[in-house]
């Protein structure tokens, strides 16, 4: 340490100062410092004159006679801490000089000059900034190393394909081109072949259909369910269960430009880079044929591309009717009605119901099952009319004469706004379905207010997705690699440092980490002692914050597994019967989280096999609901206005 004056403090003086209509006597000095001489002035709590106001009142003897008494009270009081401070400064000045720390001087400088500060906190205060000046460089060199270490552009290297032969085969059209059949085709001809779906129901699906339609024998994987079947050499399987380790002749990556979806677009990323297979098929829509083109000449994997148009021409026609209770009594057999909400669903298939209507249902919230029930009942002519959310666009093979849509916004969280232009063509797409229907398939909008914006957006190109910035999530290599830089296994910590600072090169990968990965490590990182892989497990689980219920088992579970507890089946109620729709909904989506944490943590999951024994009569009694002639709804409305029907000018109901 850098030597200093024998006592740091010269010229004392003393002063008043106002703080918070209060009025304190003040001690300063000038203090030197390996940084030059600093004014040092400040108070101690034991120097208080009085309220400023009431100190005006005084005499100015009266004044004086106060503070010389004070003075000779408070003195010793205040010129100690006055050295105190001193010492702790030039110290403070003279390690970060020493160890290349960088305080903010000019800040501290008029701090220590303007007598506002107690001076017996100083060293308290510098020893704590001292800490965080240190904390600040250890991060910042931390910092740096991750962006050596950790290089995204190297992210292929860390996959078994990279040391493959492999070839990228594109099949790129829109709805109903035939997409998806080609691919079956060539998986029914591979000795082996992963089929990768965004959702469960594409996954139950396309192993349905590779069984009773193709021929092959397939087994299903998503993070809920196994079906191995005996024998089985194409596997059908949601994206994010990719095992990168399996080497096989075929794989086929559904639905492509999702590699531009702002939450999930990471699982396309890893499915490109990462599956194992001598061929890997891409399938969707053709704005995603830039980056594919871009993804094969950075892997240097050959590139074959196949452009598919529709088998099924499909037309704008009229809206139904200017009022909305009105269209209602337009519809007929092969319409498909479109909402944006459970709520709305329900209330929809109310009042179609009640107009003598057969309908159909399906919505987010309900289990791939109960989605395929309703399907069938649609498709085999159980249910004229299909009342359906978003949730149609992706995963439903349907014999749909006209797409509906009752809205043409939609809420995303925040506000409501219009929906994209390749949504609104993608579920518009499920029109008209080649060898389901005969006659073209038909899009409108309920009203002539939501109808031009369908005819608009029917019209408009889908811009290309980007090719470039595809998104690499924190998985447990790279967790594992920051840990051991760190020294620390605080999830939160480590996902945003991966976040922060791996090394993205030109961009042309991003990390990327959920917002709601990162609150749940918050949340599991205060559980002392839990294993940073039990801590990565619990913050991917698929329980919706937003959702009251599933949250607060979500919450109680990691507490139990932090506590090393058995995690059984004791939160379900008893009687699926009994339960009202909402109840048996919750009840299916519980269980199937129960599942997805089995097959990850069985030890502490223990209730696994039981878990699915019992799940059929939950799915049965939301089935059953749906099927029944019972309001499911909440019904209300606005003035004259249906309660399922949105204004689109405003977005007001």
């Amino acid at each position: 340490m850098t030597n200093v004056a024998e006592s740091p403090r010269t010229d004392l003086r003393f002063t008043q100062v106002p703080l918070d209509q209060k009025l304190y006597l003040c001690a300063g000095c000038d203090v030197k410092t390996v940084s030059g001489t600093f004014p040092l002035r400040g108070y101690v709590k034991e120097t208080l004159l009085g309220p400023r106001a009431q100190w005006k009142k005084f005499p100015s003897e009266v004044r004086e006679a106060k503070e010389l008494a004070l003075r000779q009270r408070e003195e010793s009081r205040l010129v100690a801490a006055l050295d105190n401070a001193a010492k702790a400064i030039t110290e403070f000045l003279s390690t970060c000089e020493t160890e290349g720390l960088k305080p903010k001087l000019q800040t501290l400088k008029i701090r220590w000059r303007n007598g506002e500060t107690d001076l017996s906190v100083i060293p308290k205060a510098l020893t704590q900034s001292l800490a965080d000046l240190r904390d600040k460089e250890r991060h910042k060199q931390l910092a740096a190393q991750i962006g050596r270490s950790v290089k995204l552009s190297d992210y292929p290297d860390i996959f078994p394909a990279r040391r493959k032969q492999r070839r990228l085969i594109a099949v790129l059209g829109g709805t109903n081109s035939g997409k998806t059949y080609s691919a079956f085709e060539r998986l029914a001809t591979a000795k082996s072949g992963i089929y990768l779906g965004p959702l469960r129901l594409l996954a139950l699906e396309a192993f349905t259909r590779l069984n009773e339609e193709f021929g092959v024998t397939a087994s299903l994987i998503t993070g809920e369910e196994r079906r191995l079947v005996e024998g089985s050499r194409v596997t059908a399987s949601t994206i994010e269960m990719l095992d990168p380790t399996q080497d096989c002749e075929v794989a086929v990556v559904d639905e492509i430009q999702m590699l531009n979806d702002p939450d999930r677009g990471w699982a396309w990323t890893q499915a490109i880079v990462g599956a194992n297979a001598d061929e890997v098929w891409l399938l969707g829509a053709p704005s995603a044929e830039d980056a594919i083109k871009a993804l094969a000449e950075r892997l240097g994997l050959p590139l074959e591309i196949h452009r598919k148009e529709r088998k099924h021409p499909l037309v704008v026609g009229e809206p139904l009717a200017n009022h909305p209770a009105v269209a209602l009594k337009k519809s007929k057999p092969g319409d498909a009605f479109i909402v944006f909400s459970r709520r709305d669903a329900l209330n929809l298939r109310d009042d179609l119901l009640a107009q003598g209507k057969s309908v159909a249902c399906v919505y987010g919230a309900l289990s791939p099952e109960v989605r395929e029930r309703e399907a069938r009942r649609f498709s085999n002519g159980d249910a004229d009319i299909i009342v359906a959310t978003d949730a149609i666009g992706l995963g439903l093979n349907l014999p749909v004469t006209r797409i509906i849509f009752t809205s043409v916004q939609k809420f995303d969280g925040e506000s409501r706004g219009d929906l994209p232009v390749p949504l609104l063509q993608q579920i518009a797409g499920r029109a008209g379905r080649y060898g389901h229907v005969a006659e073209a398939g038909v899009v409108c909008g309920l009203t002539s207010v939501e109808h031009r914006l369908v005819a608009h957006c029917m019209g408009v190109k889908q811009w290309p997705i980007p090719s470039r910035g595809f998104q690499i999530t924190a998985g447990t290599t790279y967790l594992e690699q920051i840990a051991a830089m760190a020294g620390d296994d605080r999830l939160e910590a480590l996902l945003s440092l991966f976040q922060l600072h791996a090394d993205a090169g030109d961009g042309f990968f991003t990390p990327f980490i959920p917002e709601e990965q990162l609150a749940r490590a918050a949340i599991l990182d205060r559980f002392k002692g839990m294993p940073l892989g039990l801590k990565h497990i619990f913050s991917m689980a698929p329980m919706s914050s937003r959702d009251d219920v599933m949250d607060g088992a979500w919450q109680s579970w990691a507490f139990a597994a932090h506590k090393n507890q058995n995690i059984t089946l004791a939160f379900l109620p008893k009687n699926p019967e009994k339960s009202l729709l909402a109840e048996a909904e919750t009840t299916v989506r519980l269980l199937a989280a129960y599942r997805w944490f089995g097959y990850r943590l069985p030890e502490l999951f223990t209730e696994y096999s039981h878990a699915e024994q019992i799940l059929s009569p939950w799915i049965a009694a939301v089935d059953n609901h749906l099927r029944s002639k019972r309001r499911q709804g909440q019904g209300g409305g606005y003035g004259k206005l249906p309660s399922w029907y949105w204004r689109y000018q405003g977005g007001e109901h």
